[in-house]
């Protein structure tokens, strides 16, 4: 993952904490207590770095809630690393003698250790600030650490089920038009499945499908299905056989940090001529129904994004649309309600349209996406 695209992680998982703007809050401001008394010192924070800032989402000796740019703070760097940061002495350290804190707030010491979240995201630090040089301990460091524990967890809790739903609830795109064609979606986002869903149409016309999953662990499925679609997103311009290797590249380690794999499902239309591009990353969830009645299923034996070998090339498809045709895409939750792709198929069958597909799947599906494409 690039320097830029893990800044971007890192502000959408911050966002997603719903902690930013709330005001002092007990829990936070007690664990900075401690940490300041604990260690003697006459400033400590809980930081949060975001969107090009560092914000002081508790603070001991310090205006609480204030925000500098992180390229004036120190915590932005302690969060490159999964390890504290300790710097003595400030004014004789060149990566930091020239902040403000340090020429003109007179700090010298500084200690952080980084706060990361479930899908391994460093997403602030707990930190103490002194005007005298001093050094830590390796008791001391082992405290810090202690204690930005306690901070994680409290963060962590800070994603309450409404509000990853809320985060869920605003990945879901808008209804997009493209003449000659009818798109029609079945959206229901769980904030525990993991679901990657989007569709838009990009900026040469055509129109981009998407589905897939990552399998992970309660709350931290929906931060990582996010950081997938983010990555999706980012390539909507870049030619089918980059995208997938770039998209590789920028999520696997957040997936590998949290032990799990994504799949994916894209295509792409070309509207004028009907012609689809297609790669299938251990998704199969996606058929082709034509007009006559025929299907065939749309999957190729690649792996999960985090299982393809490395320099393994994505196998890429395509096929040609014509009127009458259907494209079907959903996600596991889909099925779940319904049984299988078989099942899904024969619906398509014997539905009159789109429109009709996903009011028999609303039926009996709770979760899930569905997507169904037809060619008028």
């Amino acid at each position: 993952m690039t320097p830029h695209d893990a800044a971007a992680h890192r502000s959408a998982v911050v966002e997603a904490l719903g902690v930013l703007g709330n005001g002092p809050e007990e829990r936070f401001d007690r664990i900075t207590r401690m940490t300041q008394e604990a260690f003697g010192v006459p400033l400590s924070f809980l930081n949060l770095v975001h969107d090009g800032l560092v914000t002081a989402q508790s603070t001991q000796g310090w205006q609480q809630g204030g925000s500098a740019p992180d390229e004036q703070v120190f915590c932005s760097t302690t969060v490159l690393s999964d390890e504290p940061m300790v710097v003595p002495d400030a004014t004789l350290d060149p990566r930091f003698a020239h902040l403000a804190a340090v020429t003109e707030q007179g700090v010298r010491f500084y200690a952080g250790a980084p706060l990361t979240m479930l899908d391994g995201t460093r997403v602030g630090t707990l930190c103490v600030m002194d005007a005298a040089p001093r050094t830590l301990s390796a008791e001391e460091l082992d405290l810090l650490r202690d204690l930005a524990h306690w901070a994680e967890r409290e963060l962590v809790h800070s994603i309450e089920d409404d509000r990853v739903r809320r985060v869920v609830d605003g990945l879901v795109p808008g209804p997009v038009q493209v003449p000659g064609y009818d798109l029609d979606v079945l959206s229901r986002p769980s904030a525990d499945a993991g679901d990657v869903a989007d569709w838009r149409v990009a900026a040469d016309g055509r129109l981009h499908l998407t589905v897939g999953a990552v399998p992970a662990a309660g709350r931290a499925a929906a931060l990582l299905a996010a950081s997938v679609r983010a990555a999706v997103i980012a390539r909507t311009d870049v030619p089918m056989e980059v995208a997938f290797p770039g998209l590789e590249a920028q999520v696997a380690a957040d997936l590998s940090a949290a032990d799990t794999v994504g799949s994916l499902f894209h295509l792409r239309l070309d509207p004028a001529s009907g012609h689809v591009d297609l790669g299938d990353a251990g998704h199969g969830l996606a058929v082709l129904v034509r007009a006559d009645g025929s299907d065939e299923a749309l999957r190729s034996l690649d792996l999960p994004i985090g299982l393809q070998p490395a320099g393994s090339p994505r196998t890429a498809g395509s096929r040609e649309l014509a009127p009458g045709d259907r494209v079907v895409l959903c996600t596991d939750g889909v099925l779940a309600g319904i049984g299988d792709l078989d099942a899904l198929v024969e619906l398509v069958r014997t539905t009159a349209d789109g429109a009709e597909l996903v009011d028999r799947v609303r039926e009996s599906s709770e979760r899930g996406t569905l997507l169904v494409l037809t060619r008028n």
